[in-house]
């Protein structure tokens, strides 16, 4: 009996090692890749993993009809065309369920596979696929939802000018200068309306819900898993919804600066050996009905009849090659300036800056950004003596460069720092008559690449005495120097005793900040206040008020910056009182994401 035991025993452990041995070379080739697949309205999306370790040359993608077919090559993707882990079968027919494994070959020609024994498997949902638009992505079908909605909620809203507003609120980045450069004026009233006349809030659940409702028939052209499709979506919501906000919030920023420049502005001019013309753009058509508009040069002028004006909102006028400037009068009344500079094509920003361009196409708000800027110039004729001002927040990272006339007269070297620097250097400045002038450039270098940030045009017999105010801000004249201080008007300058105490700004809590920060202050007297955020190129990126009346009293604003990039950023009071001039006092805060 023990014999016979022992007998059998021995038979099953010699067919396990058989059948051990027989299964071992499929066994072998089956790797720790995991595949799953994930079905959508005529299409299944593969999405496989494999070690971080393992370097890929290729994978082969093996698929089969039912579980009677042999698996065939499907697909053979190079790792130049692999996307994430993850392949899109198209080529699916109803009713069917299809089996799939995946090889993996790394560049030694080693091979990994998934399991091909109990192979994944996957049927494609039924749905009318002619409703797919595969431009999309999940980005411009969430901004096709909303476009819907705004149009559908306002009859006869001109498509355009939804558009436009809906390319704004994709932007990362949502300021005055994005309104400035990038909306079309002809499209402001139909905004105005929109956002006093809001019918239906566009961001509740129910547009989310209409957004997730894609899923099946977006999903899996997007490549996302399900779980990545729910992340990917609320997220896209999320963002929207707070950049509608911000829109509308800086919107009226945005109208405050086009109300306030003439109906008339120059974008730019192009002064070349064969030709000189100056661009213009026409703000408001309104307001030149029988207006006196000519370009001016000493005692020449050049007409602009009313036909021109109407017909177009961007339009050239050619000027004599003996201009070296060109006024822009209406109704014999200076409204714009601009300097001709020989052989390059301008613009000039709102910030009355001359920056090079290869187009003059629309409006520009200002210069490129930059760590340094120039923050104040004079020129003195009689002793050929130039000073310079530049500001900034410096890391480091470029260098900067100013020239005149074609000459580095000053590489800039600062010490990488959180903290705004003012740093400023006179020139004594010798060229010969003919030249009448002398062109300034400020310049970075990167990659040993020279790029100019800003041009100067300095006549050598007019004195000169320009600086940006606030720091940073708008090129105005004055008459009062700050080399290596903070800039300051005729106001800020006044004796300290005329002017009364208003209020007690605090500094931001907390400090370096994440995400939000508050911003408090202790009015002591009834004011008329401006509270407003700006970066460390003072550039305005959020204002909580715009010369509105304050009762006295405790103050508390919350500052959201997620929309914002890491840096340092000011905040700003500006108080008046009857019977005084307005005080202006800043802090500095620091965003870290």
């Amino acid at each position: 009996m023990i014999k016979k035991v022992k007998n059998i025993i021995f038979f099953i452990f010699l067919a396990g090692a058989l059948w051990s041995d027989k299964l071992s070379p499929a066994l072998e080739e089956v790797s720790h890749i995991d595949l799953n697949i994930y079905d959508g309205i005529g299409t299944l999306l593969l999405h496989w993993s494999v070690s971080d370790e393992i370097e890929i040359k290729e994978v082969n993608v093996f698929r089969k009809a039912g579980l009677k077919d042999d698996f065939k090559l499907s697909a053979n993707i190079s790792s130049g065309e692999i996307s994430n882990n993850r392949f899109l079968d198209i080529n699916c027919k109803n009713s069917i369920r299809y089996f799939y494994y995946v090889e993996v070959i790394d560049i030694d020609n080693n091979r990994y596979k998934s399991d091909h024994l109990k192979p994944s498997f996957g049927s494609i949902k039924k749905g009318n696929i002619q409703k797919i638009k595969l431009e999309h992505t999940a980005l411009k079908l969430f901004r096709a939802i909303i476009r819907e909605e705004i149009i559908l909620d306002n009859i006869g809203i001109n498509v355009q000018s939804v558009d436009a507003l809906i390319n704004l609120m994709s932007e990362e980045v949502i300021d005055i200068d994005l309104w400035v450069e990038n909306f079309p004026l002809n499209a402001i009233n139909d905004v105005i309306l929109l956002f006093e006349a809001e019918k239906k809030y566009y961001f509740e659940d129910d547009v989310l819900i209409k957004f997730q409702n894609n899923e099946q028939l977006y999903r899996n052209h997007f490549l996302l898993t399900p779980e990545e499709w729910k992340s990917e979506t609320k997220n896209i919501f999320a963002t929207a919804k707070n950049n509608w906000f911000i829109l509308k919030d800086s919107f009226q920023d945005y109208v405050k600066v086009i109300n306030s420049l003439s109906p008339i502005i120059i974008l730019g001019a192009d002064n070349q050996s064969n030709k000189a013309i100056v661009e213009l753009l026409v703000v408001n058509n309104s307001e030149l009905d029988q207006n006196d508009v000519k370009l001016s040069f000493f005692d020449e002028h050049i007409a602009i009849n009313n036909s021109e004006i109407l017909l177009n909102q961007v339009f050239q006028r050619s000027i004599p090659e003996n201009w070296t400037y060109a006024k822009l009068i209406i109704n014999d009344k200076e409204v714009d300036h601009i300097e001709l500079i020989k052989d390059e094509k301008i613009s000039k920003t709102l910030k009355n800056e001359i920056i090079p361009t290869k187009n003059i196409t629309n409006l520009k708000m200002s210069k490129e950004s930059s760590e340094i800027w120039i923050n104040e110039i004079s020129w003195k004729s009689g002793s050929n003596s130039l000073s310079i001002e530049v500001a900034g927040t410096y890391t480091g990272s470029n260098k900067f460069i100013i020239s005149a006339n074609g000459e580095d007269i000053w590489a800039l070297d600062f010490d990488p720092s959180f903290e705004l620097q003012y740093i400023d250097s006179t020139f004594n400045i010798n060229f010969s008559d003919d030249i009448g002038h002398i062109l300034i450039e400020h310049n970075f270098v990167e990659n040993n690449e020279t790029h100019t940030l800003e041009l100067f045009k300095v006549y050598a017999k007019d004195d000169l005495n320009n600086h940006r105010f606030p720091d940073g801000g708008k090129w105005i004249k004055t008459d009062k120097n700050t080399f290596g201080s903070k800039n300051i008007d005729k106001i800020s300058a006044m004796d300290a005793d005329l002017i009364p105490e208003l209020f007690v700004l605090y500094q931001n809590y907390p400090n370096p900040f994440n995400s939000t920060t508050r911003i408090s202050f202790d009015l002591l007297q009834d004011a008329t206040l401006s509270l407003y955020v700006t970066d460390a190129t003072g550039r305005i990126k959020t204002t909580f008020s715009d010369k509105e009346f304050y009762n006295s009293g405790k103050y508390n604003f919350d500052w959201n910056a997620e929309s914002f990039s890491t840096g340092v950023y000011f905040f700003t009071i500006n108080a008046e009182v009857e019977g005084y001039l307005p005080i202006l006092f800043s802090r500095k805060m620091i965003y870290l994401k």
